[in-house]
């Protein structure tokens, strides 16, 4: 283990027990000192927590370009992982599309970032370098297109701990205007910061499509019917089971602009990709978590937080009670208080009023991870923070959902769009890149309700 991961998982196991040793003496009182010196504890925890999942993220991200490189160093006819796409070689050069050449050497990482660099610097009118050129050639794209559309990796769920494999209309081929051309650092940074600014993200299950067109999930109800015992020569009963769907569209999501400094786009290949990636998934993923946690369904998708019904009405408006807790979470069913992926989920000051929680027996209702990638637990099931949900405890609002939370899907378009703009910084000497996803999100319920939500 990384010895800064082993230290941290040491001082997180220490600053826990420290909260709740402190959470012991809460019900005698506490002075404003003690409060002070609470809210201090928590937020160093949070702060230390926040450091493990960011080298849990980075060491997943690493293994996953790992796997990249070894692909992009494979012969000429290898797949290409990189791309998300699992059924197609690296593209010939232009003009050499009719067949394998045998002598031909596989685009690699340093191609990549090279032609990621020649086609900004081109952007600004600047010339190429030789270097520039040939990476351009050998990734098969041209440096004066306008627009790149690249391919999110379709194996996107490998990035998270819990990956579960599902293909839906996933993506099958490659784009020759800009798919071959991003570095693997890219892909792996956008998706990366995706995942860490989306709370959403982190449980849901994503699929991502090919085309933008509208996908029915069809859905089913029928856990009103029951068999029935037939004497001799009797007639079956007919019951017809209800179907229904639920919709999947394409919305569209912006990063705004991004400025980036000439240096950076003139001196540094590698850094560009790394840069752009981190930033850009950043916006989007904190944008996207706004709709797929409160968004209306009304040309937007369709939050959680908007769709899942209440389980349990708190005894109190400002307070979060044990029995409350308890009482979400047998609210759901335990056909789905049984798949994988059922846990808590609430805002990060949420979780600071739970810390104090303790059962019949004086046992915390919260407990921390004890080892790297492993998520806090409340009443042993996961938490995820969700900075999007209600940060405070009063009448009307909705501060904590708990279910089988993977059941919320998110459909992505497979491709982003990078766009330049050339001139509108020029007096900074900075260049302006935005970035264009499309998607969607909804729960899937057939009318059982898998989420469910506390409400004071």
């Amino acid at each position: 283990m990384d010895p800064t991961a082993k230290q941290l998982l040491e001082t997180r196991a220490a600053l826990a027990a420290k909260i709740k040793e402190m959470a012991g003496r809460h019900d005698k009182g506490w002075t404003p000192e003690d409060q002070a010196n609470w809210e201090k504890l928590n937020k160093d925890y949070d702060a230390c927590k926040a450091s493990l999942d960011g080298i849990h993220l980075a060491e997943q991200v690493a293994s996953r370009v790992k796997l990249i490189d070894g692909d992009l160093a494979a012969p000429s006819g290898a797949t290409d992982v990189g791309r998300g796409d699992a059924n197609h070689a690296d593209p010939a050069p232009a003009g050499d599309r009719g067949g394998a050449d045998p002598t031909r050497v596989a685009v690699t990482e340093a191609d990549r970032a090279l032609a990621l660099q020649g086609w900004c610097r081109a952007q600004s009118g600047e010339e190429l370098d030789p270097r520039h050129v040939e990476a351009c050639r050998r990734a098969g794209i041209s440096p004066t297109q306008k627009t790149l559309s690249m391919r999110l990796n379709t194996s996107y769920r490998e990035v998270r701990q819990d990956y579960h494999r599902e293909v839906r209309a996933m993506a099958a081929g490659v784009d020759a205007s800009g798919g071959y051309i991003v570095a693997p650092g890219f892909i792996p940074q956008l998706e990366r910061a995706l995942l860490r600014y989306g709370g959403m993200r982190q449980v849901a299950d994503v699929m991502r499509t090919d085309t933008g067109a509208e996908m029915d999930w069809p859905t089913v109800n029928d856990t009103t019917n029951t068999g029935e015992l037939l004497g001799e020569n009797a007639q079956v009963t007919e019951v017809d089971a209800v179907f229904g769907a639920v919709t999947f569209r394409a919305y569209k999501f912006g990063s705004k602009l991004v400025r980036v400094a000439a240096e950076l786009l003139q001196d540094s290949a590698f850094d560009l990709a790394v840069t752009l990636g981190s930033l850009l998934g950043e916006r989007l993923g904190r944008r996207q978590n706004i709709s797929f946690t409160t968004g209306l369904g009304i040309n937007d998708a369709t939050g959680l937080m908007t769709i899942a019904p209440v389980g349990v009405a708190a005894a109190s408006a400002n307070a979060i009670a044990v029995d409350d807790v308890l009482k979400l979470i047998h609210s759901v069913d335990p056909a789905y208080r049984d798949l994988p992926g059922v846990g808590f989920m609430f805002h990060d000051q949420i979780c600071l009023a739970l810390r104090l929680l303790k059962d019949g027996q004086g046992r915390y209702l919260w407990s921390q991870g004890t080892t790297l990638g492993e998520p806090d637990r409340l009443w042993n099931y996961p938490i995820t923070n969700n900075q999007q949900m209600s940060s405070t405890i009063a009448t009307t609002l909705k501060t904590v959902a708990f279910g089988a939370l993977s059941k919320y899907k998110i459909r992505d378009v497979s491709t982003i769009r990078l766009r330049r703009l050339v001139e509108r910084y020029a007096d900074y000497d900075q260049e302006g890149f935005v970035a264009f996803m499309r998607c969607d999100g909804n729960l899937l319920d057939a009318g059982t309700h898998p989420v469910k939500v506390l409400q004071h």
